[in-house]
Order: C-alpha cells, then structure tokens, then sequence
C-alpha cells in the first residue's frame, strides 16, 4: 500500500479483502518482503540453514494461512524433514527476468527454489497460471501447484478448501508424497487423509468448521 499510494504514472488496482488478516511481519520485513517479491520464512521452516529436502511455497492469504498449517504439522509429526517455506508475495517475480521485470534473477530464484527440489505450491488461483510463469525455469516439472479447481459449493471455508485440494491436511499430504527417502511419510499421509475426512464429516453434520481450523493461530 506504501508503494500504491506514493506511485505516479499508471493505475493500481487494489482488491481489499473484508476479514481481518493475520500479520506475519513486521513492518521492516514486511517491506522488505515485497522489495524481493519472493523470500524464505526462515521462522515457519525447519532446514536450519541446511539444505532442505522440499520446499512449501504459497501466493495469497488463505494460501498462506494453510501453507503455514501444513508447515506446522510436519514440524510437529516429521520433525527430523527438512522443509523450507517460501511466501510469494508478486506472483510475476517467478518468472525468469526476460520474461518479466520483476523477475527473479537465476541466482534468486535458486536460493529459494533450489535447482532439484520438489516444490509444493499454494495459489489462491488457478493452477495453470504458475505453471504459465514457470516456464523457462529449472526443471519446472518439480512444481506441484495447487490452486483453484472449480470445485464445492455453498459450504464452509474448510471443506471448500479440501474440495480443491488445498486444505492443510492435503498440502501437508502432498508434501509428504514428494519427500524422498522418508519411510514414515507414508503412514503420516495417511493420517492426515483420514483425520481430513473426519473433519469432512463432523461439519457437514453441525454446518460450521470446528474450532481447530477457525482457531488456529501459528504455534498453537
């Protein structure tokens, strides 16, 4: 918004939200943040400065609610992975930079995506339009974007999100499919599928999402 309002020359479009959003940064970083387009939250990942097995990488607000979710999940049952997140906050950033102006150089998109790593990704959107942009990067095929699916109907925000396959639980569940050499990974997804279904049924009987998806905050 410092940047909307101190701009001159072109038109900015501003899509406000009309819920209360969660507040990850401070200012600094905030601003910082939206300088770079695209930075690792060294505070949500557990790579510890090592290379990390898989990356969690998320565009929007929801996106980033149940990415850091997810995150925390495996951070409480698969400690020992290696997990790095990555919060988008100018989705054209992953272009490459012929591409686009605010693209990532090689070497920036690199020291967030890595060059092998499989990269699971939340977009508030369709699919598709990551992918779009990826295009020309290391071996895209490594990106496993979820998004908007066109699926659900009138229900609640949770079971609107696992009907696109973008609920906590099925991040973490995607996240898990792509973690190689991790023999409990497995069990652990299965788990998560059958606590996600649980939940499913629970409020399609009660119509409201229970408290621990509503009330939810990062260390809880």
């Amino acid at each position: 918004m410092e940047r909307v309002l101190a701009d001159t020359g072109r038109i900015n479009l501003v899509v406000a939200g009309k819920h209360p959003a969660a507040q990850w940064l401070t200012l600094d970083e905030a601003r910082a943040h939206c300088d770079a387009g695209a930075s690792v939250w060294r505070w949500a990942s557990t790579d510890d400065g090592e290379d990390p097995e898989l990356v969690l990488a998320c565009a929007g607000g929801i996106p980033t609610v149940e990415t850091l979710a997810a995150a925390q999940l495996l951070r409480r049952d698969l400690p020992q992975a290696r997990i790095r997140v990555v919060n988008i906050v100018d989705l054209c950033a992953l272009a490459p930079p012929d591409r686009h102006p605010h693209g990532l150089t090689d070497a920036g998109f690199e020291a967030l995506f890595g060059t092998e790593l499989p990269v699971v990704v939340d977009f508030h959107g369709y699919p598709s339009a990551v992918h779009q942009l990826l295009h020309g990067r290391p071996h895209p095929g490594r990106f496993h974007v979820r998004g908007y699916v066109e699926e659900g109907t009138t229900t609640t925000p949770y079971d609107l999100l696992a009907s696109n396959g973008v609920s906590r639980h099925d991040l973490a569940i995607t996240a898990l499919r792509h973690l190689r050499g991790r023999p409990a990974a497995g069990e652990l997804a299965a788990r998560y599928e059958l606590h996600r279904d649980r939940l499913r049924e629970e409020l399609r009987r009660t119509g409201v999402d229970p408290a621990e998806i509503t009330e939810w905050t990062w260390g809880s």
